[in-house]
């Protein structure tokens, strides 16, 4: 045998042997690739060394920049006990599979998938921490983070207002989008005619009941392994998965055992004032929702209700696109001084907090999360500074530095 015989033989034999390794990862990976529950996700390792301790002791505290008390998060990934191996080169392995989307619909596609538009802004950060940003081929206008998406061309105000002869022509293997497509029906109708797979879901809340074990942390990490598994970034879903189900181990440990008496009454706003949720956000933070017995979603209370409950924390959802400082601070100066709210708890402490709607949203759901239990227990969370984890998840993520107001105070 020559020497060129030999060599070709050698390589010929890695190649089998990384492939065969690769498809024993493929194997490991769901079963069915289908199941919904937070506990088919990784779980995370122990506690990473300097993070703060879930059972409620303040050690480890360093200075953030945001000037409050914060500390060092995980830092270390990936974790599953398993073969993770990237795909030989040259030897990309496609498949097809059947995966529910979040609207329980059962969708059929070849993964990973080549060419995606995203139709939400959520969903469409959740794609980018994939690494899935070099095969987006169109956005919605409110896609804006991180900034280097803005180079991807815009096909549709939002998931209700699609550009269908746009998308048509860019020819995707896979739409995200948010529920409200489904509200525009000849659109719908005009993408599935076309054989487009479409994944619906809402990158926020689980499903509103007032009181679940299920967090918003918990459905983000659910929801993101799905697209990993799309698109093909589980290793990137598995880094994320640890980094923010710590932050959700942490809290849910703090406020296990708090009795209802021990829990602040919280009054959650957004739209218009004395608009609400029936949304357990609010008890996984460890209060409870004064509109909790409503029963419909979102209800609108009247100003009496509110002062007879006497909620000792306000908080307000805001979407602010430029986060301005100036539009938190001017609704918190609004929220202060309503006259029939002058002798509530929240009002006299002057616990009133606003917070952009994008920190209940997708990869930064867990800072929205990290900032309500602060809000409602901050004699429980003084190690925990919710803007520090904010600006590690985008440096982590994406290699930027995060700018602008988010919440206040």
């Amino acid at each position: 045998m020559n020497k060129t015989t030999l060599a070709a033989a050698i390589i010929i034999a890695l190649a089998v042997t990384s492939f065969a390794i690769y498809q024993l990862h493929i194997q490991g990976l769901h079963e069915t690739q289908t199941g919904s529950s937070v506990g088919n996700t990784p779980s995370m390792t122990p506690q990473p060394a300097g993070s703060p301790s879930t059972s409620g002791s303040h050690g480890n505290e360093s200075q953030s920049q945001t000037g409050g008390q914060g500390v060092q998060g995980p830092t270390s990934a990936p974790y599953l006990p398993s073969i993770h191996l990237p795909t030989p080169e040259g030897m990309e392995t496609f498949r097809t599979i059947t995966i529910v989307d979040n609207a329980g619909r059962n969708i059929t596609l070849t993964v990973p998938v080549q060419r995606i538009v995203s139709l939400n802004d959520g969903l469409t950060e959740m794609l980018c921490a994939l690494g899935a940003e070099s095969r987006m081929v169109g956005r919605d206008a409110t896609s804006t983070m991180p900034p280097s998406i803005l180079k991807v061309p815009v096909v549709g105000e939002n998931s209700y207002q699609p550009n269908v002869e746009v998308i048509l022509e860019l020819k995707p293997d896979i739409i995200f989008a948010d529920s409200m497509l489904a509200y525009n029906t000849e659109a719908m109708k005009q993408l599935e005619k076309a054989g487009i797979p479409i994944f619906i879901s809402d990158p926020t809340d689980p499903k509103p009941t007032p009181r679940s074990n299920t967090t918003v942390v918990d459905f983000t990490c659910d929801l993101l392994w799905k697209m990993a598994i799309i698109v093909g970034g589980e290793r990137r879903a598995e880094e994320y998965i640890q980094f923010a189900q710590y932050y959700n181990n942490l809290v849910k440990q703090r406020i296990a055992n708090l009795p209802d008496n021990k829990r602040p009454k919280v009054m959650w706003e957004w739209y218009m004032p004395y608009y609400t949720f029936i949304s357990p956000a609010i008890y996984h933070a460890g209060g409870i929702n004064i509109a909790e017995n409503m029963t419909v979603y979102a209800p609108v209370m009247s100003p009496e209700f509110v002062v007879e409950q006497n909620p000792q924390v306000i908080i307000r959802m805001i979407s602010s696109p430029a986060h301005d400082l100036n539009e938190f601070k001017e609704m918190w100066e609004e929220i202060m001084s309503r006259p029939e709210l002058q002798n509530t708890d929240a009002i006299k402490m002057g616990r009133v907090y606003i917070c952009d709607w994008k920190l209940r949203n997708g990869i930064c759901s867990v800072v929205g999360y990290l900032y309500f239990a602060k809000w409602v227990h901050p004699e429980l969370f003084e190690d925990i500074d919710p803007a520090q984890v904010m600006a590690e998840l985008y440096m982590r993520f994406f290699g930027i530095s995060i700018e602008g107001t988010f919440a206040y105070p």
